[in-house]
């Protein structure tokens, strides 16, 4: 049986260490593959495709906000932004414990940005 490579997610995690950040992504990335798969289901459906895109983009940018970066854009960003999510859910339900011990200790310490602090 092969192990994944974590180098992706672990500079992926790195980018990502403010709670608010983790947590906003966490609700951001699935509405946004909500949006993305009923669009692809029913084009009919175009304007709640695009409330759910849209919704979802925002909490990720809220998020980086509070993390003081910039989103990185790129296709490689946006398949590992559901995979960084999906690894959090797994853990929170007990799985993939390795991979996800792996991710966090590489990418850092989680810290909380102080915002009154913020340029």
């Amino acid at each position: 049986m092969t192990t994944l490579n974590p180098t992706s997610l672990i500079r992926f995690a790195a980018a990502h260490r403010d709670h608010r950040n983790i947590a906003l992504h966490c609700w951001g990335v699935p509405m946004v593959l909500a949006g993305l798969a009923l669009l692809l289901q029913d084009a009919t459906q175009l304007g709640w495709a695009l409330a759910f895109v849209a919704s979802g983009s925002l909490l990720q940018t809220v998020g980086h906000w509070y993390e003081g970066r910039r989103p990185a854009l790129g296709l490689i960003n946006w398949l590992l932004a559901p995979a960084f999510v999906g690894l959090q859910g797994l853990h929170r339900l007990g799985l993939a414990q390795a991979l996800w011990l792996a991710v966090e200790q590489g990418a850092g310490p989680r810290r909380l940005r102080d915002l009154a602090q913020a340029r």
